[in-house]
């Protein structure tokens, strides 16, 4: 419950590929939309199949140089060192460029920098925090804030940046390059799904920036207050809140199937994005209710 990608209820029906004109124009439009509507119109638009993580591993094989990890410690901080070692080892000597999670979602902290040259994973953190002014790079996923279906890693390059990052001849499905080269022609180098595609499309031309922010900051206002404060780690706004074990009866937790309880966490995290605000509105009737039987 309340996870980190969003609850959808879909039909789906694919009636073309994406070798097909239709796909082409599709994607055009959601590329165009997604660069209008954030405010992304320096930046080139690549869709990555798969999940966040894959988009980020891409950067680092797509990287010439080496990447030093900044910003808040954290579970997807130290995901990042481990991955980036192996690139780092075969690019000693070369430029180094700063890399950190604009929102580290395990202990919910939003880092603060202007971007400055940086590579940024903003998985969970967008679109309510949009890509700082000095990102060079920044890659968020169509299943999280964006509220599409699982499957695409989004990656935004800004266009000033692109001779940092080696050339197409180097092989790869992980070489971003190759994703560009691909973009131009407005398709993808694999076979992709044309209905997460079509999904994005309708939730972009849909979307209101504002009013989606207000909507996270009034569930995590009510998440706050409902579970107390005292028991908030981190940020007490934004895409996640992060509440200690002890915030809720464990039989609560299993019932309800709290994100963390089953994977065993440190801590449990309710993402403000991923249901239906009346759900929050539930879940906060149901722990008051609850807490006030485990005292009887």
């Amino acid at each position: 419950m309340f996870g980190p990608n969003t609850y959808l209820e879909h039909l789906v029906r694919i009636t073309y590929s994406h070798r097909e004109k239709k796909f082409f124009d599709l994607y055009s439009e959601v590329t165009e939309r997604f660069q209008i509507l954030f405010g992304l119109q320096d930046f080139d638009i690549l869709f990555v199949p798969g999940s966040g993580t894959v988009g980020i591993e891409a950067v680092m094989f797509s990287l010439r140089g080496q990447l030093e990890l900044i910003g808040h410690d954290g579970t997807f901080k130290e995901r990042w060192i481990a991955l980036s070692k192996s690139y780092n080892d075969h690019r000693k000597g070369r430029e180094l460029t700063p890399m950190y999670c604009q929102l580290e979602t395990s202990c919910s902290r939003y880092f603060a920098g202007d971007g400055r040259g940086a590579i940024i994973d903003g998985i969970s953190a967008f679109p309510y925090y949009l890509p700082p002014r000095e990102a060079q790079i920044y890659v968020t996923a169509s299943n999280k804030g964006l509220l599409s279906f699982v499957g695409l890693s989004i990656v935004m390059v800004r266009r000033s940046f692109w001779n940092h990052l080696i050339d197409e001849d180097r092989f790869s499905y992980l070489n971003l390059r190759r994703y560009k080269s691909y973009a131009d022609q407005n398709q993808t180098p694999s076979t992709t799904a044309t209905h997460i595609f079509e999904h994005l499309n309708q939730v972009l031309s849909n979307f209101d920036l504002n009013a989606y922010r207000a909507r996270l900051d009034r569930i995590a206002g009510k998440l706050v207050e409902g579970i107390g404060e005292q028991f908030i780690i981190g940020d007490r706004k934004g895409p996640v809140i992060t509440a200690r074990l002890d915030a809720f009866p464990s039989s609560f937790a299993r019932d309800n199937n709290l994100y963390g309880y089953w994977i065993g966490k440190s801590n449990y995290q309710i993402f403000t994005f991923s249901q239906e605000e009346a759900d929050y509105d539930r879940f906060l009737v149901a722990l008051k209710a609850a807490r006030a039987s485990s005292k009887e």
